[in-house]
Protein backbone atom coordinates (compact mmCIF):
# COMPACT_ATOMS: atom_id res chain seq x y z
CA UNK A 1 0.00 0.00 0.00
CA UNK A 2 1.36 3.47 -0.95
CA UNK A 3 1.30 6.31 1.78
CA UNK A 4 -1.00 8.16 -0.86
CA UNK A 5 -3.43 5.18 -1.10
CA UNK A 6 -3.60 4.51 3.02
CA UNK A 7 -4.07 8.54 3.42
CA UNK A 8 -7.15 8.70 0.82
CA UNK A 9 -8.47 5.78 3.05
CA UNK A 10 -8.32 7.37 5.99
CA UNK A 11 -9.79 10.72 5.54
CA UNK A 12 -12.81 8.79 3.76
CA UNK A 13 -13.49 7.64 7.20
CA UNK A 14 -13.41 10.65 9.06
CA UNK A 15 -12.95 14.64 7.92
CA UNK A 16 -11.08 15.15 11.20
CA UNK A 17 -8.05 12.84 10.49
CA UNK A 18 -5.06 14.29 9.12
CA UNK A 19 -1.73 12.97 8.15
CA UNK A 20 1.97 14.23 10.11
CA UNK A 21 5.05 12.79 8.22
CA UNK A 22 6.84 14.08 10.64
CA UNK A 23 10.34 12.13 11.38
CA UNK A 24 9.63 10.13 8.04
CA UNK A 25 6.88 8.19 10.02
CA UNK A 26 3.28 8.08 9.10
CA UNK A 27 1.27 9.88 11.59
CA UNK A 28 -2.69 9.78 11.84
CA UNK A 29 -3.87 13.01 13.51
CA UNK A 30 -7.52 13.47 15.10
CA UNK A 31 -8.54 16.86 15.90
CA UNK A 32 -4.92 17.70 15.75
CA UNK A 33 -4.02 15.18 18.67
CA UNK A 34 -1.03 13.47 17.62
CA UNK A 35 0.29 9.77 18.24
CA UNK A 36 -2.83 8.41 18.26
CA UNK A 37 -1.41 5.39 15.10
CA UNK A 38 1.18 6.02 13.15
CA UNK A 39 3.57 3.27 10.82
CA UNK A 40 7.02 3.67 11.43
CA UNK A 41 8.72 4.55 7.88
CA UNK A 42 12.19 3.09 9.12
CA UNK A 43 11.06 -0.04 9.17
CA UNK A 44 8.36 -2.93 8.07
CA UNK A 45 5.95 -4.06 10.52
CA UNK A 46 6.40 -0.87 12.82
CA UNK A 47 2.49 -0.16 13.83
CA UNK A 48 2.20 1.55 16.99
CA UNK A 49 -1.04 2.89 19.12
CA UNK A 50 -0.50 5.77 21.18
CA UNK A 51 -2.26 6.18 24.83
CA UNK A 52 -5.43 3.73 25.11
CA UNK A 53 -7.54 7.55 25.61
CA UNK A 54 -6.53 8.95 22.73
CA UNK A 55 -6.96 5.60 20.39
CA UNK A 56 -9.84 4.79 22.03
CA UNK A 57 -11.47 8.27 21.01
CA UNK A 58 -10.91 7.88 17.53
CA UNK A 59 -13.80 7.14 15.07
CA UNK A 60 -13.50 3.96 12.48
CA UNK A 61 -10.65 2.86 15.01
CA UNK A 62 -10.97 -0.95 14.33
CA UNK A 63 -10.94 -0.04 10.19
CA UNK A 64 -8.24 3.12 10.78
CA UNK A 65 -5.94 0.17 12.51
CA UNK A 66 -6.58 -2.24 9.37
CA UNK A 67 -5.55 0.61 6.95
CA UNK A 68 -2.30 0.91 9.12
CA UNK A 69 -1.35 -2.95 9.51
CA UNK A 70 -1.58 -3.15 5.70
CA UNK A 71 0.74 0.11 4.85
CA UNK A 72 3.10 -1.14 7.88
CA UNK A 73 3.31 -5.11 6.27
CA UNK A 74 4.12 -3.22 3.00
CA UNK A 75 7.91 -3.03 2.11
CA UNK A 76 9.14 0.54 2.56
CA UNK A 77 10.33 0.59 -0.97
CA UNK A 78 6.57 -0.11 -2.22
CA UNK A 79 5.27 2.57 0.29
CA UNK A 80 6.50 5.80 -2.09
CA UNK A 81 4.76 6.88 -5.35
CA UNK A 82 7.17 6.93 -8.42
CA UNK A 83 8.65 10.04 -9.35
CA UNK A 84 6.70 11.74 -12.57
CA UNK A 85 7.47 14.15 -14.89
CA UNK A 86 6.55 16.32 -17.61
CA UNK A 87 7.66 16.13 -21.09
CA UNK A 88 7.90 19.79 -21.71
CA UNK A 89 8.91 21.10 -25.41
CA UNK A 90 8.07 24.57 -27.32
CA UNK A 91 6.99 26.27 -23.84
CA UNK A 92 4.24 23.01 -24.02
CA UNK A 93 3.22 20.05 -22.10
CA UNK A 94 3.11 16.77 -23.85
CA UNK A 95 -0.52 15.62 -23.72
CA UNK A 96 -1.34 11.81 -24.72
CA UNK A 97 -5.39 11.02 -24.94
CA UNK A 98 -6.00 8.28 -22.52
CA UNK A 99 -8.60 6.12 -25.25
CA UNK A 100 -6.53 7.04 -28.34
CA UNK A 101 -9.25 8.74 -29.92
CA UNK A 102 -6.54 11.42 -30.94
CA UNK A 103 -2.96 11.84 -31.50
CA UNK A 104 -0.93 12.91 -28.56
CA UNK A 105 -0.69 16.66 -29.05
CA UNK A 106 1.26 19.96 -26.80
CA UNK A 107 -0.55 22.00 -25.20
CA UNK A 108 -1.03 22.63 -20.95
CA UNK A 109 0.26 20.55 -18.28
CA UNK A 110 -3.02 19.42 -16.41
CA UNK A 111 -3.67 15.85 -16.40
CA UNK A 112 -7.56 15.03 -16.90
CA UNK A 113 -9.31 11.99 -17.31
CA UNK A 114 -8.94 12.10 -20.97
CA UNK A 115 -5.74 13.24 -21.26
CA UNK A 116 -2.52 12.20 -19.67
CA UNK A 117 0.91 14.61 -19.18
CA UNK A 118 2.25 13.20 -15.66
CA UNK A 119 4.29 10.00 -16.91
CA UNK A 120 7.26 7.98 -14.50
CA UNK A 121 10.41 7.37 -16.33
CA UNK A 122 9.80 3.41 -17.81
CA UNK A 123 6.46 5.56 -19.67
CA UNK A 124 8.56 7.97 -21.07
CA UNK A 125 11.16 5.71 -22.80
CA UNK A 126 7.55 3.98 -24.27
CA UNK A 127 6.34 6.98 -25.45
CA UNK A 128 10.03 7.50 -27.03
CA UNK A 129 9.35 4.21 -29.54
CA UNK A 130 6.17 5.49 -30.60
CA UNK A 131 6.03 7.06 -34.69
CA UNK A 132 2.80 9.48 -33.46
CA UNK A 133 5.37 11.71 -31.31
CA UNK A 134 7.48 13.93 -33.52
CA UNK A 135 10.00 14.73 -30.68
CA UNK A 136 13.57 15.35 -30.84
CA UNK A 137 13.71 13.73 -27.20
CA UNK A 138 17.56 15.08 -26.58
CA UNK A 139 16.04 18.65 -26.61
CA UNK A 140 12.79 18.16 -24.38
CA UNK A 141 12.69 18.93 -20.53
CA UNK A 142 11.41 16.83 -18.22
CA UNK A 143 9.77 18.61 -14.64
CA UNK A 144 8.96 16.47 -11.59
CA UNK A 145 5.33 16.52 -11.73
CA UNK A 146 5.04 15.10 -7.44
CA UNK A 147 4.37 18.06 -6.22
CA UNK A 148 1.15 18.84 -3.89
CA UNK A 149 -1.59 20.28 -5.63
CA UNK A 150 -0.71 18.96 -8.89
CA UNK A 151 -3.07 17.25 -10.51
CA UNK A 152 -1.35 13.98 -11.80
Amino acid sequence: MKYSEAEKQIKALSDKYDIDMGYGNFNVMYNGKTHGIYVNGSYEYGIRVGTDDIFSSMPFRNKLYMIMAELASTPLDERVEEKKYKVKAFRKYLNVPVQNVLSPFLFDGNNTETVKTCFTLNEIEQLKQRDDIPLDWDKVRFEEANWPGLNC
